[in-house]
Formats: structure tokens, sequence, C-alpha cells
């Protein structure tokens, strides 16, 4: 099938389930229709789609856009930010840590000038109009650096520095982008995705991907820590992210056949689309040195990563670990007014309901 006739195929899966008489069929078919998806090779190097120098600038990347008339998420974001800046710079005092800000509070700049991070102001090509605005403002502002070969750490607030971030850089050199994948998707290690065929509710995300023109198998992010290499960055033009808005929302109208329960990592599942019709290839950070939620078993007994991502979902579990963590802790009714404010919807987590692996819902 094309990529509008497995969507067509797709949308009649809504409201089905296991005891369908036609359910096995369908999974037949769709998992065919994977077949050449999930054996392609990927782009080895995105030299291949830009020229470039390899050998690019190492920067890390932050991005944060104030909620309008919600200044305790400004608040809580600004105690994240300066935890997670001055563990980065306790082990590395050198490396260019880039900034995009958009918003008037001055105490802002001066964090910035405490640890030598550089302030930029967002790219003109993001309005704050668009579905999921409140996180994806990141994508839009790498536009700020098209003319320069960099390899691009981006990092969420809620991440911890436990070592020279320049490790990262050093290890993780090979291919375009490397993170780590999203709770309870095919390679995460913390959490299991459940039903009664979980194997085919992780088919349909992949049925999906491909259904939005999709070349290779990519892995399913989570956006918190993301290494753009080989100046990957440039890809992600005006051009680009004017499809990626009008798949954000075609998304949030129903109009994209999309079996994941969580509209709030909708810009993730479109940034898994990106990389797909890109065919580049993705790869994972080792749980040693990325390590995502808190706390991994990994790090149960010998606590040793470079990056804590210690993700929204475990921020308080975080927060009781050490004296200096403390000022992180809300109240729950703090907590879900933040999440409600940020993302417009609670905060699901994408452990996919039987009922709902074959819905848009």
């Amino acid at each position: 099938m094309n990529p509008n006739e497995l969507h067509d195929y797709l949308l009649n899966l809504k409201n089905k389930n296991s005891l369908d008489p036609n359910i096995a069929e369908y999974k037949k078919t769709i998992r065919e229709e994977l077949r050449a998806y999930r054996s392609d090779q990927p782009t080895l190097l995105s030299t291949q789609l830009i020229p470039y120098p390899k050998d690019g600038k190492d920067i890390v990347f932050y991005s944060f856009m104030e909620a309008k008339d919600k200044p305790k998420i400004g608040e809580h974001e600004y105690k994240r930010l300066k935890l997670s800046w001055s563990s980065l710079r306790k082990y590395n005092k050198d490396i260019e840590v880039r900034f995009c800000y958009n918003g008037k509070d001055e105490k802002w700049k001066d964090l910035c000038d405490d640890y030598g991070i550089i302030m930029y102001p967002f790219h003109e090509s993001f309005t704050g109009n668009e579905p999921n605005a409140w996180c994806i403002h990141r994508w839009y502002n790498l536009a700020l650096w098209k003319d320069e070969h960099l390899n691009v750490l981006y990092l969420d607030a809620d991440t911890w520095i436990n070592g020279d971030v320049q490790l990262v850089f050093d290890i993780y050199k090979r291919d375009p982008v490397y993170g780590r994948e999203e709770l309870g998707f095919r390679h995460d290690p913390n959490l299991g995705a459940c039903g009664e065929d979980p194997r085919f509710y992780l088919d349909l995300i992949d049925a999906s991907i491909l259904a939005q023109g999709g070349k290779t198998e990519v892995q399913k992010y989570c956006l918190g820590v993301i290494l753009l290499n080989h100046s990957t960055h440039k890809l992600f033009t005006p051009e680009v992210m004017e499809y990626y808005t009008d798949l954000l929302k075609r998304i949030h109208t129903f109009k994209v056949f999309y079996s994941i329960p969580n509209y709030r990592i909708m810009d993730e599942f479109a940034f898994w689309v990106l990389l797909s019709r890109w065919s580049l290839r993705t790869s994972l950070f080792g749980n040693q040195d990325v390590s995502q939620t808190f706390l991994e078993q990994k790090h149960e007994n010998h606590f040793n990563p470079l990056i804590l991502h210690y993700t929204t979902k475990d921020e308080e579990k975080f927060a009781d670990w050490g004296i200096e963590f403390m000022c992180l802790s809300r109240s729950e009714e703090d907590r879900e007014n933040s999440e409600l404010a940020a993302g417009g919807i609670y905060n699901v987590m994408p452990l996919m309901r039987e009922e709902l692996a074959m819905s848009m819902w």
C-alpha cells in the first residue's frame, strides 16, 4: 500500500478489539506492510543529505517559553534550570551552552550570566499557537544556527549532570541522532507495554509512522535528552517545521491515525515521523551514560550516569533524594495545574490499554 492507502486501512481499526472476527487478518496484513519498512537500511550519515565538515562544534542547548499568566511554571522551570546548569558547570566550565528564551523576566539573563550561558530569542518561524507549543519550540529554534556546523545536545530542564558532558559527544559520535526511548516502548527498560498483544500495539506505532510517509524504522525517542550530530540540526528548516506544525494539527483534530493514549507526547510522534521520512540512522544512548526516570534499576547500586533525566513523573522522588534537590518538591495540586497549563491534558502514561490499542484516541 502507499501511505494514504495504509492510513485508510488503519482507520478501519477504530473501535475494534481482540474479539473482532477479522482482527487476525488485520494483524497479518499490517505486519506484512511493515516488512520493507523494518528491513530498509537507514542513512548512516546525514552528510548524504547536506554537505558539511564532519567535525562540527559541540554545543549544549536548552529552550523555554513562559506560560502566559502562569508564573508558577516559570518559577519552577527556573529552579530546574539552575540545578541543571550548576551541575553541568561543576564538571565542564568551557563547553558552549545556548538557551533560547521567550519571555520578559530579567532574572533569566542574570542566571545565564551566572553560569556562562548564551541567551537567544526564539526563531521567527515559531508563533506559539502550534499544538503542544509549550515544548516544541526547541526544534523551530534550531534554524537560528542553520549556517553553523554543529553537534547539538538538547537537554530539558529536568536534567541533572553528573560528569563531564563532553564525554557524551566523545562516546556517541557515529550516528546522526542519539536518545533514550520513551517510557513503555520497545527498547525502554523501565516500563512495559500492556494489553492482549503488546507487540501489535508497537506495530501500530510503526504503521502510523509509515502511513505518514516514513521510510525506515526509527527509535521512538523521549525528547528530554537528544544528541543531533553532524549538523543534523540543519534539517529542521522553517519549511520542514511547517509540515511538522500541520502534522500536529491533523493529529490534534483526529485526522491522523494515532494509537497512543497520550496527546501530550504527540510532538514526539511527529518527531519520529520526521526522522523516518529523512531515513536517518537513529541510535540509543547507553543506560550507563544517560539515565531516564528516577531511579533507574541500572543505577540503584552504583549511581554514576553522565546525565540524569529525572522526568516530571519521578521528580518528587528526585526531590527527596538530597537536600539540594528539595526545592523541586511540589504539592500534587501544583503539579497537576502545571501539567494542565503546559500540555492542556493530563499526562497519561504511554502504556496502551487493550481497548485503545486499535483506535485513534
